[in-house]
């Protein structure tokens, strides 16, 4: 893959050390946000997160992690962990998510933390770790919210905000295990204060509605001129692990931010195609029997859609639904846009290990 070349690199990657805070790389993407050209009253985007808020990750090099279940959950516990109870949580919300960095597996996946416990010091997460094994290595990251991503008010350059959602720009998060879409924006009503809302009565304080960093961003915008939002934050190293859903009965749509702030993934390195439908993307003779890869551009507001195709003659290989795109294994997917992913009904969820970020010396 090519290194970082449009992504504004500030400062390099300290040395790990057990319980160190660790400065990674940091800087900047800018994601275009079309607006609608006073033609039809929305335009969509669905963008790319591509990093992680600013500031030092908690890591620890793997001494004395073991991991567990108990009352409360799946826990990762170490016997160094100084953190208090209560730390890496908003209260009931979450706001923290914990990577695995080393071990036997899991490697780069980025699970909510729900808990914490100091005396012993434990991290409970959603999803069981345990098969990273004793010793793994892993790191604490702070996420996104709705606050602090698209600002708080955003600025009009960003989202617009409106007296309901369907005045405002909005921002919709997607939950592929209930197909779901919840709606965010930016409320300035005629009367009481402004603010963060959502579609969501159980979401209490929108604003601090933290972002997991593997979601993808539906973004509609209801204004004439185009529109951005520049994401400033740290650069996450090392390979990344993202959860493909499937096994949901029928064809099951995933969103996916990649946390690639560049053009460096294509089909052919993305590691999606495996060979085995059990551990990555299926294969298949035509787009409506494979797994689909879905691209969506902004600009045209059209999607082009990639498989691998595995022909009943002739030689398999990456397509698309796009003639003038004469070499789809190695087209470059957009930075700025996350990823569509059609998982086929009756094939299981897998782990995706989405290759690490070349950066430049």
């Amino acid at each position: 893959m090519k290194p970082i070349t449009s992504y504004a690199l500030i400062c390099a990657v300290s040395t790990i050390a057990a319980q160190a805070a660790v400065t990674d790389p940091v800087g900047y993407m800018t994601v275009p946000i079309p607006g609608t050209g006073g033609g039809s009253p929305s335009k969509l985007q669905i963008g790319n997160q591509g990093l992680l808020p600013n500031g030092p990750a908690l890591v620890d090099d793997g001494t004395g992690v073991t991991f567990g279940s108990d009352g409360g959950g799946d826990f990762l516990e170490d016997s160094d962990g100084a953190w208090t109870a209560g730390d890496y949580v908003n209260g009931a919300v979450f706001s923290h998510v914990l990577e695995i960095t080393s071990g036997a597996a899991h490697v780069g996946v980025l699970s909510w933390i729900t808990s914490t416990t100091d005396t012993p010091a434990k991290i409970y997460t959603a999803d069981d770790l345990s098969g990273a094994g004793a010793g793994a290595g892993y790191r604490v990251w702070e996420t996104y919210t709705m606050a602090s991503l698209f600002g708080n008010p955003p600025a009009a350059t960003t989202l617009g905000s409106g007296a309901t959602a369907a005045s405002a720009d909005t921002v919709q998060i997607y939950d592929p295990t209930t197909n779901t879409y919840t709606t965010f924006y930016y409320r300035v009503p005629t009367k009481g204060t402004p603010g963060w809302a959502s579609d969501d009565g159980t979401i209490l304080d929108p604003a601090s509605y933290a972002i997991h960093p593997n979601d993808g961003l539906v973004l509609q915008r209801k204004q004439v001129g185009d529109g951005e939002l520049v994401i400033e934050g740290s650069l996450k190293t090392g390979p990344g692990n993202i959860l493909v859903q499937g096994d949901l009965g029928a064809d099951t749509l995933n969103i996916l931010a990649t946390q690639h702030p560049v053009e460096q993934l294509t089909p052919a390195n993305s590691g999606l195609y495996t060979g085995d439908a059990a551990t990555g993307l299926l294969g298949a003779a035509t787009a409506s029997a494979s797994d689909n890869i879905l691209v969506f551009d902004a600009a045209t507001n059209s999607y082009t859609t990639f498989y691998y195709r595995v022909p009943t003659k002739g030689t398999p290989g990456w397509v698309s639904d796009d003639a003038g795109i004469l070499d789809p294994a190695n087209y470059e997917f957009p930075s700025t846009g996350a990823l569509l992913l059609i998982r086929r009904g009756g094939n299981d969820s897998f782990e995706w290990s989405v290759p690490e970020v070349t950066v430049a010396p």
